[in-house]
């Protein structure tokens, strides 16, 4: 009866967690050698039953300084990274349409973009192309509509090529989406591995 009772209550922590990070004041920008400033700051924070945090971690350019001086922690990065470039050709298609079932919650966002080419012409047609894609996500996306929701696309007309953002934001997403979505693409994996041996088997035999 114990067991069954902790288990019902590790199901339904994992049901009712969900993790929500917070951006404040990020700013990129493709001209000069910073390309970010180095007053940004993110949280993230972990809660369970919707409401109670159990994990918390900030983020600004100090931390990101000292990690990146920490040669083990740098190792591990590297060895991650070699294993993303190496698995980047497995990503298709039905991976991209997996990664929808992570229903990602907009609080709150405050972004504004600023975009330019050497073309005017084109500068003139990437503008309404990309504010419709970002309408459209956050549509798809917002919790509320107030007035901290907020977005600006806007060229910049200096015969060069530049994009600058600035965002702040609050995002939300249950943790549950995010297991299953990993749970579809473990189980896509192990398909795929499953038919390419069942192929070469077949291949093998077939000289007999």
């Amino acid at each position: 009866m114990v067991f069954i009772l902790v288990l019902l209550l590790i199901i339904l922590i994992i049901l009712t967690m969900k993790i929500k990070v917070e951006f404040k004041n990020i700013k990129i920008t493709t001209l000069g050698k910073k390309h970010i400033n180095r007053d940004y700051e993110i949280k993230l924070i972990i809660f369970i039953f919707q409401k109670i945090p159990i994990f918390k971690m900030n983020i600004n350019n100090e931390k990101v300084k000292k990690t990146i001086k920490n040669e083990k922690i740098m190792n591990k990065i590297k060895q991650q990274e070699v294993k993303i470039i190496e698995n980047t050709k497995k990503f298709n298609k039905e991976f991209i349409k997996t990664l929808k079932n992570i229903n990602l919650k907009i609080k709150e966002i405050n972004l504004k973009i600023l975009i330019g080419t050497e073309n005017a012409s084109l500068t003139a047609f990437i503008i309404p192309v990309v504010s419709t894609v970002i309408a459209m996500i956050i549509r798809k996306h917002i919790k509320k509509y107030n007035e901290k929701q907020q977005f600006l696309v806007l060229p910049i007309y200096l015969n060069q090529n530049l994009i600058n953002i600035e965002c702040s934001g609050i995002f939300e997403i249950k943790m549950i989406h995010i297991i299953n979505t990993i749970c579809i693409v473990n189980k896509k994996r192990k398909g795929d591995k499953n038919e390419r041996t069942s192929n070469r088997r077949s291949y093998d035999y077939s000289y007999e």
